[in-house]
């Protein structure tokens, strides 16, 4: 459990932290297209990983008791909100201000807080779904 637990938050951390960083030198070097390129397979790299964690040889508790097909569509739902809501949100926001602003310092600051508010709203968004209803 305190694996996986830190491999989220290691996951967490680069999505917030890391890929602004990377989303504004794709756009710096290659314009929109690569920006929206990298965002794409970054969020395809996160659902992947989270099709593979929903797998029993992956160590996902559940899987065994109730089947992937009972496993596999939550836990896409939450790697989806939790994770891959942040790096839309921050390719989005680089996108936007990259255009409007000469530091690049600012930009990636905007990408991170616009990163991180789509990190809590996944995460209430899911607690939303998953949990209360």
């Amino acid at each position: 459990m305190r694996v996986a637990l830190s491999l989220l938050q290691a996951l967490l951390v680069l999505c917030v932290v890391l890929f602004p960083a990377l989303a504004l030198r794709a756009k710096r070097t290659g314009g929109s297209v690569s920006l929206w390129r990298l965002t794409g397979i970054s969020v395809g790299l996160i659902l992947l990983l989270a099709a593979v964690a929903a797998n029993a040889p992956a160590r996902n508790a559940i899987a065994p008791t109730y089947g992937y097909g009972y496993t596999a569509p939550r836990v896409l739902l939450l790697f989806g909100l939790t994770l891959g809501l942040p790096l839309i949100s921050g390719g989005f926001a680089v996108h936007m201000f990259s255009v409007r602003l000469r530091s690049q310092l600012g930009v990636y600051a905007i990408g991170v807080i616009c990163a991180v508010w789509a990190c809590v709203v996944g995460v209430l968004a899911a607690i939303r779904i998953l949990y209360v209803s």
